[in-house]
């Protein structure tokens, strides 16, 4: 009897180690070469897919650049006329300015000469 005891706790230490012996089902952890190329050919439609969308963003951008320097050189080109007419107007308003300025001190000499005159005659 003891002996059929000792030999039932050895059979369940056994079991209790096996139990505990960590043994990964080969179901869950490997992977057959049927799964390995489902996953190998869904990861090269992705690559594929990201690498056309890559394409087509950088044409975009290219684009987007282009427009982007036309825009610019178009605005450039504004901003140099409008400074160019402004610095005409601006020269012609000097030459205005220096006419009237030398009117105003012909016109304040002949004041003065009427004004000296007429004390003259008083």
């Amino acid at each position: 009897m003891s002996l059929t005891s000792l030999l039932g706790a050895y059979y369940l230490v056994l079991k209790i180690r096996d139990q505990l012996k960590e043994k990964p089902d080969p179901k869950l952890t490997y992977a057959t070469r049927e799964q390995m190329e489902k996953v190998r050919d869904e990861i090269d439609r992705i690559v594929s897919a990201f690498s056309q969308d890559l394409r087509v963003l950088r044409a975009d951008i290219r684009q987007e650049n282009r427009a982007l320097t036309k825009y610019w050189l178009r605005a450039m080109n504004e901003t140099r006329q409008m400074i160019s007419s402004n610095a005409q107007n601006i020269s012609s308003l000097i030459a205005q300015c220096s006419s009237a300025n030398q009117r105003i001190s012909e016109l304040s000499l002949k004041t003065d000469r009427m004004i000296l005159k007429e004390r003259n005659i008083k």
